[in-house]
Parts: structure tokens; C-alpha cells; sequence
């Protein structure tokens, strides 16, 4: 897909983001958003390929939900996405983040102290297993003490099928010593016992994980601060002195790092001596992914675009381009909507082979946990998605579940049908993948029971 063809506007835009002057202690911050497959990503892909920013001396750094086994996990986040180990230009083998690196191994030490504490408690086991997901967010030893739902990723919880139990949970994490503060020793003391340190790790982690992490940023960026001139860090980078930071998926990662910005590694960003520029990507305008940019963000925030379906001709050219003919379009743009992703995977579609039915089905679920991709392919028997006919399809699942998180997956659903229903194309194809990996009999059993599902909807 050529962008420069299909969004040049778009694509002239989140350029002239990366053209800024470098400006000490700076901080802007652009918004893109649009429907999931709208082509989000891509754009911003295509951007960075052009524009080659570490030539500009940025330190990209890319935050997104590629690896679902760590989303919900804060610390893991943390130190694997925040804190890469490899750095262009940087040294082979050599780790440019210690200090976030030694704070994710206090935590982790921390964890197994915790961790342990909850295994010996005499609680019901799903509030051991709640308790445990709740300290991995990470917003227990922020927030959620004294208790609050407000800060915890819910819908992560809900979707690990730890959800019931929270109130117990939250109580069972309070009543761990390992937890309690030491608050009645003078400030001095805990400075120089280093509880002051553990204290944060326990009670203000998130402000403590930007505080390490932009350190580490200081150093590789020769900007260093004065704070950080008596503790051991490493040289600079040549050549690097501002950083980019990318947030894709801003939705999937959730409440795990969205407080964790706001509040505490944005501010922070305003505080360091070097430029920062922050591009976040995510189905909902940054006024609605979180509230902060209404309010004491929204002097950060420079510029924010939305994507939008893609203008027939420009459509119609694609598909043209990729070999089909005229007859053909009007069942293509019936199908794909203009929705870049679907017309993209159309224009790949053309042969149909049993390799592009499995590369289809691994990226269109690509960002789903294992929980959520055993739902898809049962759903695509489906003409009318409600919680009746999950039940019949999905008889061993919680049917609230799943279909709070269908509701939610815009990346599937039909956005111009009367019902819930995932999209045609999408809806067929998977079901040739099935189909293809079942077997017809198996599989028409299962259109059978999906028609049957339908009905009784």
C-alpha cells in the first residue's frame, strides 16, 4: 500500500512531528486515532521509515501490546518494553538502563515476599489468584490502599477470569507486613538504611519507576542531572539527545501504564533536561482515552489527527492494482467498508492459499490473549452475537465476558450492522481457516449449530 498515495495529508502531518527543534526540558505530545484497522500503525511505520529519526537524534523507545503475556503486568512492561536492552549505536551486550533494571529486580524480590505471603493466607483460592493479578497492575501499591476499584485494570482482570474477589483481594494485599510502611523512623535514618527507596517501591512505584527510568534516559542522552552526578551511570550515546517515545495500542495496554503516564512519567518528562516527543496511538482521541489530557496535560498536547475510512477511488485502486477486475469492486467495497485493514488483506487474498488463511488468522488476532482467541472462531459461526447464542457456541465460557470484550474489539466487529456480528470478510475467511483446519464434516456441524445458535438469539 503506497501511503503517500492513500493518506498524503495524514502522512505530511506526523512528518512535520518529528521536524521540531530540540528544546531542553520540552515535552509535546500528538494524538492518532481511529477504529481499530483503520491503519494506525501502518502510517506511523511508513512515517518513521521515511523520516529515519535517529538520524534527527531521537532515542525511540516503542511501547505496545505485542506480547499479550505480560499485559496487565506492570513491572514486566516496565522493564521489557520501557527499558529495551538493545539501543542503535548503542554498545553490543551492554544494558543502558540500570537503574530501571536494579529497580526491576528489588520489585521482583518484593513480589516473591508478597507473593509468598498471599500462598500461606487462609483466603479462598480465586481471591489468592485476584490478589496476585492486582499486585502485577501494580496500582495496589499506588492507589488501591486504602480500597478503590478506580485504578485496577478491570477488564484485564476480567479477561484473566480473575474478577470476583477484588474487595477480598484488595483486603488480603492491606493486611501483608511486607507491604506496611515503616513511616515512624526519621527521613535521615531511611536514607541512609535505603528504606526510604523501599518505601516508594511499596507505596509510590509508579513515581519511582519514571524517576529511574528518565535517570537512565539523562545518561543516555548526555543530559545528565544534578541529582544523578554522585551515582554510577554510564556514558552517553553520540549522536542521540532527544527521545521519541511511541505508545501503540494505548486501549489494550489499559489501566497498567495509562496511570503510570499521566501521572507520574509525563510529569516527569517536564522535569528532565532533554527534548521528549510522545506519540500515542489509540482507537479513542487523547481527550477520551484518559481525562488528564482535558486538563493539567492539555498544554502538552501539540496536535492530534483522526484516521478515517479510506475515499472509494482510493480503494477501488488498490484492488484494481492487485489484479481484480472492474466487475469486482462493488462486492470488494461492500465487504471491506474502506476500512484499510480489510482492504489491505483483500488486495493479499487474491489466490487464497491455505498460507494466507493462517497469516490472516494470526493477524487479526495477533494483540488477543489465548482466552480471547478460543472465542473468535466460534463467534464467526454466529449471524447475531448476544449473550444467548455465546452460550450456545461457548457453553463452558462466561457469556458476560465475552461479550463485554466483543462489544469492545472494533478490530472484528460489523461497525454498520443492525446486531453484534463480526464483519463479513473477516466472518468468512476465518471460517475457511476453520474450515480448512477441520475438516467439512466437523465444520459444517458447526454452521449447522451457528444457524441454530442464531435463531433461537
Amino acid at each position: 500500500m503506497d501511503i503517500h498515495k492513500s493518506r498524503p495529508n495524514e502522512f505530511r502531518t506526523v512528518s512535520s512531528w518529528l521536524e521540531s527543534t530540540a528544546k531542553p526540558g520540552q515535552v509535546d505530545i500528538f494524538g492518532i486515532s481511529g477504529y481499530g484497522g483503520i491503519g494506525k500503525s501502518y502510517l506511523l511505520s511508513q512515517v518513521l521509515d521515511y523520516a529515519k529519526p535517529i538520524s534527527k537524534g531521537f532515542l525511540q523507545i516503542k511501547i505496545d501490546g505485542a506480547d499479550s503475556s505480560i499485559l496487565g503486568d506492570f513491572m514486566a512492561l516496565y522493564d521489557r518494553r520501557f527499558s529495551p536492552r538493545t539501543i542503535p549505536y548503542g554498545k553490543a551486550d551492554y544494558d543502558y538502563f540500570p537503574h530501571a533494571r536494579s529497580l526491576a529486580r528489588q520489585h521482583a524480590a518484593f513480589a516473591k515476599e508478597v507473593e509468598g505471603a498471599v500462598k500461606k493466607s487462609t483466603c479462598p483460592e480465586d481471591v489468592k489468584k485476584a490478589a496476585k493479578w492486582i499486585f502485577r497492575g501494580g496500582s495496589v501499591l499506588n492507589k488501591c490502599i486504602p480500597k478503590t476499584k478506580e485504578w485496577l485494570d478491570c477488564d484485564y482482570l476480567q479477561k484473566e477470569g480473575v474478577d470476583k474477589g477484588i474487595d477480598e483481594a484488595i483486603d488480603l494485599l492491606s493486611s501483608i507486613k511486607a507491604i506496611e510502611k515503616t513511616s515512624w523512623l526519621p527521613g535521615r535514618v531511611k536514607d541512609v538504611l535505603g528504606i526510604s527507596y523501599r518505601e516508594r517501591l511499596k507505596a509510590d512505584l509508579y513515581r519511582l519507576s519514571a524517576d529511574e527510568w528518565v535517570a537512565d534516559l539523562c545518561a543516555i542522552l548526555n543530559r545528565y542531572q544534578r541529582k544523578d552526578l554522585i551515582r554510577l551511570t554510564h556514558s552517553p550515546i553520540q549522536g542521540l539527545d532527544r527521545l521519541l517515545l511511541i505508545l501503540d495500542d494505548f486501549e489494550i495496554l489499559g489501566k497498567t501504564i495509562i496511570d503510570f503516564v499521566t501521572t507520574a512519567l509525563l510529569p516527569a518528562l517536564e522535569r528532565a533536561n532533554f527534548h521528549s516527543t510522545v506519540i500515542i496511538l489509540g482507537r479513542d482521541s487523547l481527550s477520551d482515552a484518559h481525562v488528564t489530557f482535558q486538563h493539567h496535560l492539555s498544554h502538552l498536547v501539540r496536535e492530534k489527527i483522526r484516521l478515517e475510512r479510506f475515499p472509494d477511488a482510493v480503494a477501488e485502486q488498490m484492488f484494481l492494482g492487485a489484479g481484480y477486475s472492474n466487475a469486482d469492486i462493488p462486492t470488494l467495497m461492500s465487504e471491506s467498508q474502506g476500512y484499510p485493514f480489510l482492504v489491505t488483506l483483500l488486495c493479499e487474498a487474491k489466490g487464497g492459499s491455505v498460507s494466507f488463511y493462517q497469516q490472516f488468522y494470526d493477524r487479526t488476532t495477533r494483540w488477543m490473549t489465548p482466552r480471547e482467541k478460543s472465542w473468535v472462531l466460534p463467534l464467526c459461526y454466529l449471524d447475531r452475537i448476544t449473550e444467548s447464542s455465546i452460550q450456545e457456541m461457548l457453553p463452558e465460557t462466561p457469556t458476560s465476558a465475552v461479550m463485554e470484550w466483543f462489544k469492545h474489539e472494533a478490530s472484528l466487529r460489523d461497525p454498520n450492522a443492525e446486531w453484534y456480528v463480526i464483519s463479513p470478510y473477516i466472518r468468512r475467511t476465518l471460517k475457511e481457516y476453520h474450515h480448512k483446519e477441520l475438516g467439512t464434516k466437523k465444520y459444517m456441524d458447526l454452521v449447522e449449530k451457528g444457524e441454530a445458535s442464531s435463531r433461537q438469539a
